[in-house]
């Protein structure tokens, strides 16, 4: 078995140790949507005043890709900084560079195990949705798929600037929180896109967060793909990842 391969194996070993990084990879986005789907008045009615396009929709139907949205976004920007945060307080970082190892590699298996657990996590949401919300399954799984990892990719780069600056754990937990918070806004969580004044829909485009979202929802139900915002998630993927890179401390 190859050095990745072990650290990766061992990585998700301890992943399934905390209770915390369990609930927020797998959980915390399908208890949000049974939460908007049995909690929040309204999320079953038709929706109004968003378009043509959207005819036929429940509200609650525009929480589906968002709820895949705030998988991502939940492992990108809080489990995945917090494990490489706390590797460098404790030192783990500089010793591994010191091996034939290479600390790179714990990096490596520190984003399989993100990209698993986040896709994962959608996976339980969307089973969710259409078990218990009666939802309709993609209608282009295809771009589906191809949008759904490259919001990965966006919010995994993202991630990683916290990542690579952050001094501890804590550090990187509280700081990745914040984005949390503030992202789910733009992604929709609170009000779907459609659904927003057209102020707040045309910001929350240009954000990583909610370009992902505007996109997912596009090809979730077969609409036009908003290629301005696809744009703007390939644009933050490579500036993320190129800032990561760049900044990135091994101590």
């Amino acid at each position: 078995m190859t050095a990745l391969a072990t650290l990766t194996r061992t990585e998700a070993t301890l992943f399934t140790r905390n209770p915390t990084n369990v609930f927020m990879a797998l959980l915390f986005p399908t208890v949000l949507l049974l939460l908007q789907g049995f909690v929040i008045p309204g999320t079953d009615a038709p929706v109004e005043g968003g378009g043509p396009e959207f005819a036929g929709l429940r509200v609650i139907d525009l929480f589906i890709p968002i709820a895949l949205t705030v998988a991502m976004a939940t492992v990108s920007l809080t489990n995945f900084p917090s494990a490489i945060g706390g590797y460098r307080e404790n030192g783990v970082l500089r010793r591994l560079g010191a091996t034939p190892v290479g600390a790179h590699r714990i990096l490596l298996a520190q984003l399989a195990i993100s990209a698993a657990t986040l896709t994962a996590g959608a996976a339980v949401a969307v089973t969710t949705a259409i078990v218990a919300l009666d939802a309709s399954v993609p209608r282009n799984l295809g771009l589906v798929a191809l949008v759904f990892v490259l919001g990965a990719a966006t919010l995994l780069s993202l991630g990683a600037v916290v990542a690579a600056r952050a001094r501890s754990a804590q550090t990187a937990n509280g700081l990745g929180t914040l984005l949390l918070i503030g992202s789910m806004f733009t992604a929709g969580v609170w009000t779907p896109g459609p659904l927003m004044p057209e102020l707040f829909r045309n910001i929350s485009a240009f954000t990583p967060l909610g370009a992902t979202s505007q996109v997912l929802t596009a090809a979730w139900y077969d609409r036009p793909t908003p290629w301005i915002q696809l744009a703007v998630m390939v644009a933050y993927t490579v500036v993320f990842a190129t800032v990561a890179a760049r900044t990135f401390r091994w101590k």
